[in-house]
């Protein structure tokens, strides 16, 4: 039998999905980053879908969240809890200041850095989007048991420990 070239692949594999309507992922399907990242955007689209009346704070909620529960929090302090780069918070924060939902104030201790707080219209906005982000929740809750669901949080935590700190499950 001759062997599949990366074309006669592809096309079997077209064939194969026009036939049944799945597609074949081969090793792709038993990976952790793939599974991982396809659940994540359809989680996304599930959430998006429930906080339509909420505007740009869909993406913005857990940054408020953060800084709400901890008043004065610097933005690499913020960075370090959401696993970004200080830089890819900047275009954030000002949107969130623009809005006047969050300020930033020089600290009398460290004059090159912003305390970031919450302001009551931050929280008034937080508020209205909490109760879209947990019924989102709910709806994750209903695909998982307890067990499950604390399972599956601690593990997405050990992965984001460990990648972040450059560690293996072993240390």
């Amino acid at each position: 039998m001759q062997a599949k070239t990366p074309r006669r692949r592809r096309k079997a594999a077209k064939k194969a999905a026009d036939r049944t309507g799945e597609v074949e992922l081969g090793w792709l399907g038993g990976t952790i980053g793939f599974n991982l990242r396809v659940a994540q955007e359809a989680s996304v689209r599930a959430y998006l879908r429930s906080v339509t009346d909420t505007e740009t704070l869909k993406w913005r909620f857990g940054v408020l969240a953060i800084i709400d529960l901890n008043p004065g929090l610097t933005q690499a302090a913020l960075a370090q809890a959401l696993m970004r780069d200080t830089s890819s918070l900047t275009s954030v924060l000002d949107d969130l200041c623009n809005r006047e939902l969050v300020t930033r104030v020089r600290p009398d201790h460290d004059r090159r850095s912003y305390a970031l707080r919450i302001t009551p219209q931050g929280i008034k906005a937080m508020e209205k989007a909490r109760t879209k982000v947990q019924a989102h929740e709910r709806e994750l809750d209903r695909l998982f048991t307890r067990e499950q669901r604390s399972q599956l949080i601690s593990m997405l935590r050990q992965m984001s420990a460990g990648l972040s700190h450059g560690k293996d499950s072993s240390d």
